[in-house]
This record gives C-alpha cells, sequence and structure tokens, in this order.
C-alpha cells in the first residue's frame, strides 16, 4: 500500500528523534572506527543504491558521502532511518554540538580484540577530550588513564590536528584506523593495537573511470616494533554502482639499513547484491600478500545484509579467513610478522584460519545489541569466543554492558570470562 505525505511526515520526524538520541555527536572532519552500529546504516546506505563512495575506509572523510545524504527512499522506513542517523551526526560535526566527552570504562580483566568498534578496548580507564571542527582546520585533544594489558598510563590517544584544503586533507595525530571490509577480520589495518602517532595526507577526487575515489598516504612510528617507521598508501574506489575496492601498500623500515624492511601488498573488494524487497546485502572479500607482494598469504570472504525486523533493524555478518601454505613458509625480515604496535598484532593476519558470525540489532527504543561468535585457530591453538553487546541512552549519555567468554584448547585448556561496563557522555 502507497504511504500517504502524512504517514512519511510523521516517520521522518520520529528518526530525526530517535537519531537525536541515540547516535553519538561528534565534531571530527571523519566518520569514525568507534560505532559498528553507525558503520551498519551506512553500509546499508550503500547497498541500497544511495551512496556513489565506497565504505571500507575508516575514518572516512564526511565530504565523500556528505552530499549522498541529502536524498533518501522515503519509501523504505530502514533507510530512511539510517540516512537520518548519518544526516544528524555529520550536523553534528558541522555545529561542534557535543564536542566534549567524559568516558569510563571498567572491565573485569583485559579484553581480546574482537573486531570493529570495539569499546572495551581498554580494561579500565578515565577519558575525556574537546573537539572543533572549522572551515579549514580540526583538531581534538584527548587526556585518558587507562589501563590496557597491564600496563596503566596517563597519555594522549586518539589526539589529532587536522588541516584541509578543498579535496587535500592533512592530519598528525592517533587516531584508529580501519582498511578493508571485513567486521570481525582485518588482513589490512585494523584498530585491534593501539592507534600508532602518525602522519598522513589524502586526496578525494571523481572520474568516469574510478567513480568516486580517494588515495591516502601514511607514515606511522610504531611502539615497541621490529621497525621504526610504518609506511601506507591506499586507494578506494567506487567505479560502478554495485562494486567498490581498495588497494594497499605497506612498508616497515628503520633508518639503519633500508634494505632490511617488509612490505606487503593487500586488494580488498565489495559486490552489492541484488535487494529482496527491504533486505539489502553484499558480498566482499580482502587478501594479503606475504612479504613477497605477489604471492599470496592470507584471504577473506564474508557477505553481510541487514533487513527491517518489525521496527527494528537486523544486520547479519558471516566471515571466512583462511591462509595459504605460503603464509607460514615466506619468512619476514625481521623474523615475525611486522604490523605489531606493543606486541599486539594491527590485523587478523596471523590466524591460520577464523570463521565468525555476528548480528547488530538496532531497536527503536534507541538500544542496541551486537551478538558474536568466533572460533579461530593459531599455531595449532584453537580458539572460541562469544560475545554479547548492550547499550541504551541513560543518565543523559550511553551507557555500555558486555560479556565474552573465550575457551582455548591447546596441551592445557583455559577458559576466560570477561564482564565490563562503560558510560561516555557527550556535551
Amino acid at each position: 500500500m502507497k504511504k500517504t505525505p502524512l504517514f512519511r511526515y510523521h516517520k521522518t520526524l520520529m528518526a530525526l528523534f530517535s537519531a537525536s538520541l541515540s547516535v553519538p555527536a561528534l565534531s571530527s572532519p571523519w566518520l569514525e572506527t568507534d560505532d559498528p552500529f553507525l558503520r551498519s546504516s551506512l553500509v546499508l546506505l550503500s547497498d541500497s543504491g544511495q551512496l556513489s563512495s565506497s565504505v571500507n575506509h575508516y575514518p572516512m572523510r564526511w565530504s565523500l558521502f556528505g552530499d549522498d545524504l541529502t536524498t533518501a527512499n522515503e519509501e523504505d522506513d530502514s533507510v530512511s532511518i539510517a540516512n537520518q542517523e548519518l544526516s544528524y551526526t555529520l550536523n553534528s560535526a558541522r555545529l561542534n554540538r557535543g564536542n566534549r566527552l567524559f568516558k569510563l570504562i571498567n572491565a573485569s580483566q583485559s579484553s581480546s580484540p574482537s573486531g570493529f568498534g570495539q569499546f572495551n578496548e581498554d580494561e579500565r580507564g578515565i577519558y575525556s577530550s574537546f573537539e572543533h571542527l572549522g572551515r579549514s582546520y580540526s583538531y581534538r585533544l584527548s587526556v585518558a588513564y587507562s589501563e590496557n594489558q597491564d600496563d596503566t598510563s596517563l597519555n594522549w590517544d586518539d589526539s589529532y590536528i587536522a588541516f584541509n584544503a578543498g579535496a587535500w586533507l592533512w592530519s598528525i595525530g592517533s587516531v584508529d584506523r580501519w582498511w578493508g571490509q571485513g567486521w570481525q577480520h582485518n588482513l589490512i589495518l585494523g584498530s585491534y593495537a593501539e592507534a600508532e602517532p602518525n602522519a598522513s595526507v589524502s586526496y578525494m577526487g571523481k572520474s568516469g573511470a574510478l567513480g568516486v575515489w580517494s588515495v591516502e598516504s601514511l607514515l606511522a612510528k610504531p611502539e615497541h616494533s621490529d621497525f621504526e617507521y610504518h609506511s601506507a598508501t591506499r586507494l578506494v574506489s567506487k567505479p560502478l554502482p554495485r562494486f567498490e575496492y581498495g588497494v594497499t601498500y605497506q612498508t616497515w623500515f628503520s633508518d639503519v639499513d633500508l634494505n632490511e624492511d617488509d612490505k606487503q601488498l593487500a586488494l580488498d573488494a565489495k559486490i552489492t547484491l541484488p535487494a529482496i524487497a527491504s533486505f539489502y546485502h553484499s558480498v566482499y572479500a580482502e587478501a594479503a600478500s606475504t612479504s613477497k607482494a605477489s604471492e599470496l598469504g592470507a584471504w577473506l570472504l564474508g557477505w553481510t545484509g541487514a533487513f527491517p525486523l518489525g521496527e527494528n533493524t537486523l544486520r547479519i555478518v558471516l566471515e571466512s579467513q583462511q591462509s595459504t601454505k605460503a603464509h607460514d613458509d615466506t619468512p619476514w625480515a625481521s623474523g615475525s610478522y611486522p604490523s605489531m604496535t606493543n606486541g599486539v598484532s594491527n590485523t587478523t593476519y596471523l590466524l591460520d584460519d577464523s570463521v565468525s558470525i555476528a548480528l547488530y540489532l538496532q531497536l527503536k527504543n534507541d538500544h542496541k545489541m551486537g551478538v558474536s561468535y568466533q572460533e579461530s585457530t593459531l599455531d595449532n591453538e584453537k580458539t572460541n569466543t562469544s560475545q554479547v553487546t548492550y547499550r541504551l541512552p541513560a543518565i543523559a549519555g550511553m551507557v555500555h554492558l558486555g560479556a565474552s567468554y573465550e575457551q582455548t584448547k591447546n596441551t592445557v585448556d583455559s577458559n576466560q570470562t570477561n564482564v565490563w561496563l562503560g558510560y561516555e557522555f557527550r556535551f
């Protein structure tokens, strides 16, 4: 039945009200890596055909897809609400709304990396920040006292300063990155470890052959790594309405001997499948080389789909990561995988194999729930991890609850249960 203009107007008002309560207000020049539900809404817009840019590169500049948020399919409530969520977050950034943050987290023990947008990266901590988005520059000053991997410190993590001039953007800081299509897995550059201090430059454009495209290069100085520097360059493009891809080339080196360095080439792509009524879905893949750029080391296949469940929205994510024989046979120049920060891998490349399923449920009352299960093998050690997270607006902010159970099977079996509670307030 065709919906009347009054009905659509009512839905729009409800979507705006819902967004104002449930979506975090940010003032940064990009969409960051801290919210899997906001990413889910972005991917929904992409799979429904509303976005002309790719969605495989975070932080993702607002200017890449901001103009696409001006129109939405009002006949589909889930797409319309997703559009309102992203539009509200973009307008919050433009107006510097909610640019002050106070955050607390406390867990029973250190958490294992679980994928995109993990809230409980630290075991416990107190965080505060102030950020500002101007016409030609933006910055964020963050201060935190946190404990991670038995290391307690006062730090400035997540701070940055950025300058833009049209299609160009320069930044210096230590913000988390997520390059690639995966949700629970990442073969390119993820936010499993602490962000490396880095300087970056990016440029975006549009052409007939590449569609909407962007390229970013960064130079980082990882802590407690076998190499002093990490360099990465990434091109992302969406040449066709249903196809997008990314190409990434990374090197790790020290200025003592530039010949003793490691390199890696990675590719990723997403194909949007035909929609079935209001069910929007896509398949995606990632592939990463060994230290020889022409030799495949590991690959990832995934499928994700979102659909309305009553007046709610549910996303399902299925992934499988596998390694090749060359994964273990081809040595790295340093003797070990180079993409490490403080002893933690920035990706899931080291896994021999892994499969996962994840559900992201966004309820109409602004509550959000995530459930995931993953089976992985690393050096003949099998690990099964189950996790549930729940967040709800309360006490004028957002309350985060979570629990995970990890079972490791090796010579000696071990189990680990972790529960955590967090709160964030933006003003």
